[in-house]
């Protein structure tokens, strides 16, 4: 057997590297499952975000309503309260 040198090129025939993508594809396809549930798990949880802002949006336009209501009612016995005084 001859010793090679490193300076060689490598020779690969068709079965060869047609055994290195099977590995390839192999390999590589449970990270693909892995990353697509990934995804559609952050998908699911960016989806409940959204709900959850608009659920706290609604509240403080809300709350907001309530609060000018209230600055009203307030300003309203301050008046009525400022006539009785004069």
């Amino acid at each position: 057997m001859a010793v090679s040198k490193r300076n060689d090129p490598v020779h690969l025939g068709c079965g060869t590297l047609i055994l290195i993508a099977l590995i390839v594809l192999f390999f590589s396809q449970g990270e693909s499952d892995e990353l697509k549930n990934e995804v559609r798990q952050v998908g699911t949880e960016l989806q409940q975000l959204r709900t959850a802002v608009g659920t706290l949006k609604y509240q403080v336009e809300k709350q907001t309503e309530e609060i000018k209501s209230l600055r009203e009612s307030l300003r309203e016995k301050e008046n009525i309260e400022n006539q009785t005084v004069h």
